[in-house]
C-alpha cells in the first residue's frame, strides 16, 4: 500500500501535463535584415548592435544518419555504407529516392514550428557532401534546371526565416572524411589531411562546397554562420594528425567564403581544444566564432575547458555546438546533467545547441539526448535485407508528429534556459484531438509505471 501515494502523484503529474495541449500559440516573428549577425569581441550582435545569444538544438540524424539514434542499422560503419549498400541493390536513382523519403519525413515544417514554439532561437543543421554529390568523385546532383541541387538546405533556411530561427550550416561530413568516426559519414576512412594529390582534391572539393554555399546565401540574415567542419581529426591516429593542414584548409575556406560573402560569420573548431586553432587576429580573420564540443564526466571539466579557451585571449565568441555529460567508465554514474552544463554556459556567455532534436530507438524517449524520442525500434531499416517498399514504408513513418515519437527528457533540462520556453506540443492535430491523444499517451506511461512499481 505504500506505493499508492507515488502512483497517485505520478497520475496527477501526467494528467496535468496533458492539459498543455490547450495552450495558446503565438505566431513566430520571421528573420529580417535587422537580425543579421556579426561579431563584436566575444559577443554575437545583430545589425543594431544588440547582443544575440544563440540557444538552439541540432537537427542531428536528418541529412546525415548515425545508426545509434536513426532508423538504419549500418553497424556503426556510417551513412556512406548505408547509401552505397542501397545503391548496389537498387541503383543510384532509387537509392536517393529512398533517402528523399527519409529526408522528407525526419524533419518537416512541424519540427521548425515546434522548435520556435519551445523558445529556441536557432538550429544547427548537420549535412555531408553526399547530400549534393552522387558519388565520391565530385559528381554533383542536378535539379530539373540542370543546376546543382541545394533545395534541401534552401528549404531548411526558409523554414528558419519564417519561424524566426537562425540556421547554423554544419559540414558534418566532408569529402575524404575529416575524422575517423562514423558521424562524418565513414568510420576509419579519414583521408582529408593526406599530403597527396587525392588529399588535396578532397580539401579542394570541401572548399568549393563552401564557396558555392557562400554565394548562394550571401547576405542572408537567416544564416547565423557557416560551421566549416564538425569535429575535425576526431579519433584520428596521432601519427596522421596534422593541425597545420587543418588550419591551412581553414584559411583557404575562409578566403573562398569571403570572396563571395564578406560579412558571413564563420565558425571553426579545434577538436577538442580551442588552443589548436590559431589566433584569428594574426590570421587576419574577422567575424569568426570558435567552437567547443564537450563530452566530459564532471562539471569542473566543462568549466576548465571554457576557462582555458578564454585564457587564450582570442577575443572571439565561443559556441558549444554539441555537449553532454558522460560516465567516467562504462556503467558508472554521470556526475552532472545537461542543465548543469547549461548553467555554466549561460554564466560564461557561451552560445549553445543541444544534441539533438529527435532519436529513434527503444530507449530514446527516456534519454536526455533527445527532445523527441521513440519507445520502440521495429522500424529500423536493414539496408542489406529490407525490400525497397519496406524501407520506403519505414522511413516514411519517421515524422515527429506521426505517432512514433514522444516528448523526451532533454526538454526538461533545457526549458529553464529558454526565455518563455514551452513544452513541445504532441502533434499538429486540432487541439481537441491533440488533447485526447496526449491523454492516451499519459495512460500508457502510467500503466508502464504501475507495472514497474508492482514487479
Amino acid at each position: 500500500m505504500k506505493k499508492l501515494p507515488a502512483i497517485i502523484l505520478a497520475a496527477l503529474l501526467l494528467f496535468s501535463t496533458g492539459l498543455c495541449a490547450f495552450a495558446a500559440e503565438e505566431p513566430a516573428n520571421g528573420i529580417t535584415a535587422a537580425d543579421a549577425l556579426r561579431t563584436d569581441g566575444e559577443k554575437l550582435v545583430d545589425a543594431n548592435g544588440d547582443e544575440v545569444r544563440l540557444r538552439g538544438v541540432n537537427l542531428g540524424g536528418w541529412l546525415i544518419q548515425e545508426d545509434w539514434f536513426c532508423p538504419a542499422d549500418n553497424g556503426k560503419r556510417g551513412d556512406h555504407w548505408t547509401l552505397e549498400t542501397l545503391i548496389s541493390r537498387f541503383g543510384t536513382e532509387q537509392a536517393y529516392e529512398l533517402y528523399n523519403i527519409y529526408w522528407d519525413n525526419w524533419i518537416t515544417e512541424y519540427d521548425f514550428a515546434q522548435i520556435a514554439e519551445m523558445g529556441f532561437n536557432c538550429v544547427r543543421i548537420p549535412f555531408w557532401y553526399r547530400n549534393f554529390q552522387s558519388d565520391d568523385n565530385g559528381t554533383w546532383i542536378l535539379n530539373d534546371a540542370g543546376e546543382k541541387d541545394f533545395s534541401r538546405l534552401d528549404w531548411a533556411v526558409e523554414m528558419c526565416r519564417q519561424y524566426g530561427l537562425y540556421a547554423i550550416l554544419d559540414l558534418h561530413g566532408a569529402n575524404g572524411c575529416q575524422g575517423a568516426q562514423d558521424h562524418c559519414g565513414q568510420k576509419d576512412n579519414c583521408h582529408f589531411y593526406d599530403k597527396t594529390a587525392q588529399g588535396e582534391a578532397y580539401r579542394a572539393q570541401a572548399t568549393e562546397l563552401w564557396s558555392l554555399l557562400a554565394e548562394r546565401y550571401a547576405g542572408d540574415p537567416a544564416v547565423a554562420m557557416f560551421d566549416l567542419l564538425n569535429e575535425p581529426l576526431c579519433d584520428v591516429n596521432v601519427l596522421k594528425r596534422s593541425y597545420k593542414v587543418l588550419n591551412g584548409w581553414y584559411d583557404d575556406a575562409y578566403k573562398a567564403i569571403r570572396a563571395k560573402d564578406p560579412t558571413r560569420v564563420i565558425c571553426m573548431m579545434g577538436t577538442w581544444d580551442i588552443g589548436k586553432l590559431p589566433n584569428p587576429a594574426k590570421q587576419g580573420w574577422t567575424d569568426v566564432v570558435y567552437q567547443l564540443h564537450q563530452y566530459n564526466s564532471k562539471i569542473d571539466g566543462f568549466r576548465s575547458r571554457i576557462d582555458a579557451s578564454k585564457a587564450l585571449r582570442y577575443n572571439v565568441p565561443l559556441y558549444a555546438g554539441e555537449f553532454h555529460p558522460t560516465a567516467e567508465t562504462e556503467g558508472s554514474k554521470v556526475n552532472c546533467t545537461v542543465g548543469d552544463i547549461l548553467s555554466v554556459y549561460e554564466a560564461e556567455g557561451v552560445n549553445w545547441t543541444v544534441w539533438t532534436w529527435k532519436g529513434y530507438n527503444s530507449w530514446a524517449a527516456w534519454a536526455d539526448w533527445f527532445i523527441w524520442g521513440s519507445t520502440e525500434d521495429k522500424l529500423i531499416v536493414d539496408p542489406e535485407k529490407d525490400s525497397f517498399d519496406e524501407i520506403a514504408e519505414k522511413w516514411g513513418a519517421m515524422r515527429t508528429d506521426g505517432g512514433q515519437f514522444y516528448s523526451g527528457h532533454l526538454d526538461e533540462e533545457v526549458l529553464p534556459y529558454l526565455p518563455d520556453g514551452k513544452e513541445p506540443e504532441p502533434d499538429t492535430d486540432s487541439k481537441l484531438v491533440a488533447f485526447f491523444k496526449n491523454i492516451i499517451r499519459k495512460f500508457k506511461t502510467l500503466f508502464e509505471l504501475i507495472v514497474v512499481l508492482f514487479t
